[in-house]
């Protein structure tokens, strides 16, 4: 399935809904993605149509979401799929787990309260 992302804007808030394979072939998607947010102050990007991400769509994610810090942007992703998540995980442990501090992907795992 080709990668996509559904933005919506409600005022200061983007929401992003990816959907399908994030790959080496889509990651530039996110590039496009991060040139439109220039009036967000957050981006609440929901997962739940993430169906697979290899390691340098992961990669990608992790950049997308330290450029969007860089420029004061908070950044919330949720509703995980269960392969993205693992993908995550195993590469990145979270916080906590034998003595990790969250790493790269520590703007990935912020979550909406």
């Amino acid at each position: 399935m080709d990668f996509c992302v559904m933005p919506r804007c409600y005022g200061p808030t983007v929401c992003l809904a990816p959907a399908g394979e994030l790959d080496l072939d889509s990651r530039a998607v996110l590039d496009e993605l991060y040139m439109g947010a220039d009036e967000a102050t957050v981006v609440a990007c929901d997962m739940r149509h993430l169906t697979f991400m290899d390691v340098t769509g992961l990669d990608g994610m992790i950049d997308f979401a330290g450029r969007l810090d860089g420029r004061s942007l908070r950044f919330f992703a949720h509703s995980w799929q269960p392969q993205p998540s693992r993908l995550l995980d195993a590469l990145y442990p979270p916080a906590g787990a034998k003595g990790i501090r969250g790493g790269p992907t520590r703007l990935l795992r912020r979550t909406l309260p």
